[in-house]
């Protein structure tokens, strides 16, 4: 079986980070995908790690990122106890597609790499 995804899109939302009991880094953040006319859709992505801290510290809002990895569902239960499911790419690598961030523009670090891996 194959699965694997490759996307490329800009971010509709800044990455939410966070850090898991066990000390893994997680973050979350929406990919707009155009269709041209017809919109864009929006696929959550979730990346682990090394490639978790690189997403919270060189990406935000608008950016144009490529994505590879993989689709992956997984249920969870809301606070108001029900049950929901949610299918979203976890990253395994990285590509910034914009150009490196200019110093004095809304960013922590103006040398972000042109790639990331998860490692």
């Amino acid at each position: 079986m194959i699965n694997r995804v490759v996307l490329v899109g800009r971010l509709a939302t800044d990455s939410e980070f966070r850090y898991a009991r066990d000390g893994l880094a997680i973050s979350a953040f929406s990919l707009a995908i155009g269709r041209g006319e017809s919109g864009a859709d929006f696929l959550p992505v979730v990346a682990f790690r090394r490639l978790a801290e690189a997403t919270y510290r060189y990406l935000r809002k608008g950016r144009l990122v490529g994505v590879e990895g993989r689709l992956a569902s997984r249920t969870f239960d809301t606070s108001e106890g029900e049950q929901r499911r949610v299918i979203e790419v976890v990253a395994d690598r990285l590509r910034f597609l914009d150009p490196p961030i200019a110093l004095g523009e809304e960013s922590p670090q103006p040398d972000a790499p042109a790639d990331a891996q998860q490692g």
